[in-house]
């Protein structure tokens, strides 16, 4: 289930929003990657990794699957504060208070849990945000 959660919250990130892409896929130039970028990979860029799964049984039978996610951006340093402040909001209403398709479930929604705060790490900036994305799958 936690591998359907994952495809489910990259579409979300990947997600065409209307246009010919989103602000997020544009800000970045598309270079969304889950876990870890490719060495020598141009900033900025996003990275999403999935920190931890719990699965739970209603009441009335339906399975809840819960994981954290966590999506961390970086960008230049020279690039300055508010360019990574930019690209972090923009990730943020692209994933918070989100119903997405998930295969397997009835239904699943991503939800914020931490914001992040840039933080200059030398040559690169980061920020790492927190997300919760639950699924939940009816018995039949």
């Amino acid at each position: 289930m936690s591998v359907r959660l994952m495809r489910a919250f990259y579409s979300r990130l990947s997600a065409d929003t209307g246009g010919s892409t989103n602000d997020l896929r544009t800000a970045v130039n598309d270079r969304i990657f889950a876990m870890e970028a490719p060495a020598s990979s141009a900033l900025p860029l996003v990275i999403y990794n999935f920190m931890g799964i719990d699965t739970s049984n209603d009441f009335d039978g339906n399975t809840m699957t819960q994981a954290t996610v966590e999506v961390s951006i970086f960008q230049k340093t020279e690039a300055g504060v508010d360019a990574l402040a930019s690209i972090e909001e923009k990730a943020y209403n692209l994933l918070n208070d989100q119903n997405v398709s998930a295969t397997g479930f009835d239904r699943a929604y991503i939800r914020s849990v931490a914001r992040g705060t840039p933080l200059i790490e030398g040559e690169y900036m980061r920020s790492d945000s927190t997300f919760i994305i639950e699924g939940t799958d009816l018995v039949s």
